[in-house]
């Protein structure tokens, strides 16, 4: 009985909670469906909202300072989490190869495998141990040196930092290594049409004769040739203090790292780098196809452009604006037609590359061997509708959403504050230029992007290069009666 009792009380009790649960829960939805119903009749759904004015984006202060020996150091404050980021910025990178295409990317890649006091591994051991990680790289128009650590372990880190960067060995034995290593990639680079596309596309564009016309990572004449004193001359011509820039972003102030930089790049001597000049690049006058075989290739590489611009044309804005649209997204025009609309391929795109010289406009896409020339129609229709119309009011408005929206996210560490200066110190933009970056994004008109589309997407002036198994494709591309056809090896160059 008295057992009944008790269980008889749990199940009043159970009761009452499940009573007071459905109450609150009701109580919940009921509030929910009264504010939706106020935001319902306060929202006229029959009329577009109107466009908010872009926010003014206040980045930290860049404070400045040169050391001694004329390194210039850039430094922003970021106390958020106890890390601090080093980028070596220097004005030198696959554009001064000259004569021996990829020392550059060689120089970059040998500088952290020994020192003078440290081989490879006691650098990796000594970095690991402190939780920090560093990087040599370089593009086409510098060459980059990164060290991330903990604000904690900053002394310990500058220290192996400084020393791979003032006294690098270059061991001829890793030397050897890293050459063998790129002999290889480039051996799979020609059986591979995503890669033959590439680089014969640039080849095609620039010649042999510019920087932007040769393999950054090297052919296999320049790789042979190469030796370790090639590396070191051309570390010793243009890794000096007075040919870069520095940038810390961090959980550091410039007083606290001002002395500490001295002393450890004190013994790192400035020297007059050797001045170069980026050629010029010849126009395209006329739309040539260029014909690439590749037997039994399960898909052919389009590759549709010519040199256009440098990173300092006053039209950067339009032009980027207007390129979101054409292939810059997955939602851009070339992609929605290849991929979306007719299954050709998995994803089309296009793209201007801003260069310190003229860089290329490319449109590009892997799709499927059958539907190459049904996939170069697309390709033109796109282009040239672009270019005779602009975009349409809806277009600009989502471009300008998707770019603003999406700007904040690039900046939240300092790695990424860190790779923003790197950009305004090596193409020389506006210290302010992201401070203004929202308004000038939001100032784009239809009048701007009509303008960039005539200026820059005549595709009579276009080359088209087309890497594939020609046994199947070349009737068809023939029958489209693009332009004059040439036929190139798989690097791009002429065949008799």
């Amino acid at each position: 009985m008295k057992q009944f009792t008790v269980q008889t009380k749990k199940f009043k009790m159970n009761n009452l909670v499940s009573r007071y649960k459905i109450l609150f829960v009701t109580i919940i939805l009921f509030s929910v469906c009264s504010a939706s119903n106020v935001l319902t009749k306060e929202l006229d759904r029959t009329k577009r909202p109107m466009g908010q004015v872009a926010p003014k984006i206040k980045l930290p202060k860049i404070q400045k300072a040169k050391l001694t020996n004329g390194l210039n150091i850039w430094l922003v404050e970021h106390h958020e989490l106890p890390t601090v980021a080093l980028n070596l910025v220097i004005q030198s990178g696959s554009d001064h190869d000259l004569s021996q295409s990829g020392l550059a990317a060689m120089t970059a890649d040998m500088l952290d495998e020994g020192t003078r006091t440290r081989d490879a591994l006691q650098i990796a051991d000594e970095l690991e141990s402190i939780g920090a990680s560093m990087g040599v790289s370089s593009s086409v128009d510098g060459s980059f040196a990164s060290l991330s650590t903990l604000t904690k372990h900053f002394d310990k880190a500058l220290n192996i930092y400084a020393d791979v960067l003032m006294n690098p060995s270059f061991p001829d034995k890793e030397f050897q290594r890293l050459r063998k290593q790129r002999l290889t990639s480039l051996m799979q680079q020609r059986d591979q049409p995503p890669a033959i596309a590439n680089n014969s596309f640039n080849f095609i564009l620039y010649g042999s004769q510019h920087p932007y016309g040769n393999n950054v990572t090297g052919n296999e004449t320049s790789l042979n040739e190469m030796t370790v004193d090639d590396c070191e001359n051309f570390y010793r011509t243009y890794y000096r203090p007075n040919n870069a820039t520095l940038v810390i972003v961090g959980d550091v102030s410039l007083k606290e790292v001002s002395s500490k930089l001295e002393t450890s790049f004190a013994n790192w001597k400035k020297q007059d780098a050797t001045a170069i000049t980026i050629p010029e690049v010849q126009p395209i006058s006329k739309r040539v196809v260029y014909l690439i075989d590749k037997p039994g290739a399960a898909q052919s590489e389009i590759r549709i452009g010519y040199p256009a611009l440098a990173r300092s044309t006053p039209d950067y804005f339009p032009v980027m604006v207007m390129n979101r649209m054409l292939g810059g997204q997955f939602a851009s025009r070339i992609n929605m037609n290849l991929r979306e609309k007719h299954g050709y391929t998995y994803g089309a795109r296009s793209g201007f590359s801003f260069l310190k010289g003229t860089g290329p406009f490319s449109a590009s896409a892997g799709v499927t061997t059958a539907k190459t020339d049904s996939s170069l129609i697309e390709f033109m229709y796109e282009l040239n509708k672009m270019y005779a119309e602009g975009m349409t009011v809806d277009e600009l408005s989502f471009v300008k959403k998707g770019l603003i929206g999406g700007f904040a996210l690039g900046f939240e560490t300092p790695s990424q504050i860190a790779g923003g200066l790197q950009s305004i110190i090596l193409y020389g933009l506006p210290e302010n230029y992201f401070e203004n970056y929202l308004t000038n994004i939001e100032k784009i008109s239809l009048s701007d992007v009509e303008k960039v589309s005539k200026k820059y997407l005549d595709t009579e002036k276009m080359a088209v290069v087309v890497v594939g198994d020609l046994t199947v494709i070349k009737d068809g591309i023939l029958s489209l009666r693009l332009g004059e056809i040439e036929y190139r090896d798989v690097d791009g160059k002429p065949i008799r």
